[in-house]
């Protein structure tokens, strides 16, 4: 399926194909995924849960959030996830790559292993809703 990869290290926002497996979402950020943001399109935003732990991370933001390493967008959960609905070009007017992170601020880690993609997804729909739903628009 269709999905947008962000790469901060290259400064990069592309066209990504993945699957539903979990595993296509984790090799696409590099390490276990997390919820990041939700888009007004109904897109939603998944991040290296790990991402500032890596030596020499690097940030990007997508309207008020900053995240640490790679993100990839993909569509709506229809209940599992489909093409991403946002272009590219949409993205990569979101995105900034010059963002100031105090690494200095003390990290609190929680360590979260999932045995399936249906255990991940219910944790996930768990997350949201203890969160309030942030819509990103674009500026």
């Amino acid at each position: 399926m269709r999905a947008i990869l962000i790469d901060p290290a290259r400064r990069m926002v592309e066209p990504h194909t993945i699957d539903h497996r979990l595993a296509s979402l984790q090799a696409a950020v590099q390490g276990c995924i997390a919820w990041g943001t939700e888009l007004k399109t109904g897109d939603v935003l998944y991040v290296d849960d790990e991402g500032l732990l890596k030596p020499n991370p690097a940030f990007f933001a997508l309207g008020r959030n900053t995240f640490a390493g790679h993100g990839l967008l993909v569509g709506p959960e229809n209940p599992l996830i489909t093409d991403v609905v946002s272009t590219v070009e949409q993205i990569t007017s979101m995105v900034r790559f010059d963002v100031d992170v105090d690494l200095d601020r003390t990290l609190v880690v929680k360590s979260t292993t999932f045995h399936s993609a249906d255990e991940f997804f219910e944790y996930l729909s768990r997350q949201r809703k203890s969160r309030p739903l942030v819509i990103v628009q674009e500026e």
